[in-house]
């Protein structure tokens, strides 16, 4: 159908009442005006009546036309998205009262008149620029949705943990490699380790840039004795006490079990880690 040059009827709720359809052919106006005729369109969509559908309709309602009948168009009422009204709606949403929302941009076509939704789990991850896309909806017609996005930048202050200068994989990190830093960060997902206490001594999984911030998840704590260490072994049987060296053939965090030989016989045998070059071995 070719588009129409005129504007349609608009029309409220989810029905096209008599008094909808006597505004553009007042024959209908005989009629209770609140009386539900057909069923209004979706939000965004004509509907269009042709001649003899407004014929059958009159006959249908007992409406005697006195001129032949013409096209008649209805389309939804809707409304334009706009700043001031999706605000106070994401603040509910997000629940952090010291959170900056800044809408960059959202949905431009007309909606429905309803409530305006976006719940936590439409809420997109978002990268270092904190820019996300967040999808909600809005409810009309009782239980009718539409949806609607936004695209918004969500910060909070936060502390973190970020590399100084570049740090190789598999080396300890050294104080003067870290730096705490504080600023705007997205509030969800992994957040950076908050303390140069959980960094320091630990070793990354990965190179890490200089200005790369720091997450746990990059990080392994050092095994108190590694493969090929000299290892100090304590051995308790009842009140008898012996100490010797012996060399680590795995290695093996404290709590651990880690294989040694004796290099006096040659034997092997476990012991537990009990702290950085000790193990010991109860019998």
């Amino acid at each position: 159908m070719a588009p129409l040059s005129w504007a349609c009827h608009i029309v409220e709720g989810d029905r096209i009442i008599a008094g909808d359809f006597a505004v553009l052919s007042p024959a209908f106006g005989v009629l209770n005006p609140t009386l539900a005729i057909v069923a209004a369109p979706a939000p965004g969509v004509r509907r269009v009546f042709l001649p003899e559908d407004i014929a059958r309709l009159a006959r249908q309602n007992g409406v005697v036309l006195s001129s032949p009948p013409v096209e008649l168009c209805f389309e939804r009422v809707t409304e334009q998205l706009t700043p001031e009204a999706l605000m106070p709606v994401l603040r509910t949403a997000l629940g952090l009262d010291a959170a900056q929302i800044e809408i960059l941009d959202f949905s431009r076509f007309g909606i429905p008149h309803g409530t305006l939704s976006f719940p936590r789990t439409g809420l997109s991850s978002a990268g270092l620029s904190s820019i996300s896309l967040w999808r909600g909806r809005v409810t009309y017609d009782r239980s009718r949705t539409a949806p609607v996005w936004v695209r918004v930048r969500i910060t909070v202050e936060r502390t973190w943990v970020e590399a100084a200068v570049p740090i190789s994989s598999g080396t300890l990190i050294d104080a003067s490699q870290i730096v705490l830093q504080r600023g705007p960060r997205f509030p969800f997902g992994p957040a950076p380790v908050d303390a140069l206490d959980l960094v320091v001594l630990h070793k990354p999984l990965r190179a890490i840039r200089q200005g790369e911030p720091i997450f746990a998840s990059m990080l392994t704590k050092p095994c108190e004795v590694e493969r090929g260490d000299l290892v100090r072994v304590e051995v308790s049987s009842g009140r008898a006490h012996l100490e010797f060296d012996a060399v680590a053939q795995s290695t093996a965090h404290a709590g651990e079990s880690v294989l040694v030989k004796n290099p006096e016989n040659g034997g092997y045998f476990q012991a537990r880690v009990e702290a950085k070059g000790k193990v010991s071995v109860i019998r």
